[in-house]
C-alpha cells in the first residue's frame, strides 16, 4: 500500500502515526505548484 502525507500535518504527528502502522518513507513529490511537499510512504501487504 501507498500513501502521501504532509510530514507538516499536526506537527508531525500523522507522519509518525502512519510510521507506527509498518508504513515507510521512501520519497517525496510534489503534485502541483501550489501543493505543499508530501512525504510518499509504503507498506508491504502481507
Amino acid at each position: 500500500m501507498t500513501l502521501m502525507v504532509n510530514p507538516a500535518a499536526g506537527d508531525g504527528k500523522i507522519h509518525a502515526l502512519y510510521k507506527t502502522w509498518g508504513y515507510e518513507d521512501i520519497g517525496q513529490s510534489q503534485p502541483s505548484p501550489a501543493s505543499p511537499v508530501l512525504t510518499v510512504m509504503i507498506r508491504a501487504i502481507h
